[in-house]
């Protein structure tokens, strides 16, 4: 059940979250078993993070490589009109 929460979270709700956790593991008087739910927590709101960047880095790439290629057309066809006569 808690799993299906963590993957509706944004980055910054799953991110502050985690921060708290961590803050709430850094308890020294924490039974065990909290301490395990806390660290299983922890663990699956750094995946939401990390799968969040991950996507969020695939979509910059995708975006700079569509621009790469913008860029080496225009440039391309910039050139083709020097010197060409017709």
């Amino acid at each position: 059940m808690e799993e299906n929460k963590i993957d509706a979270l944004s980055f910054e709700e799953a991110y502050k979250a985690l921060e708290e956790t961590l803050s709430a593991m850094e308890k020294e008087d924490l039974p065990l078993d909290e301490s395990l739910k806390l660290f299983k927590r922890g663990v699956l709101l750094y995946k939401r993070c990390k799968k969040l960047i991950d996507s969020a880095s695939l979509t910059v790439k995708e975006v700079l490589g569509d621009l790469e290629k913008e860029m080496e057309f225009d440039e391309s066809s910039s050139n083709m009109g020097h010197g060409a006569t017709f």
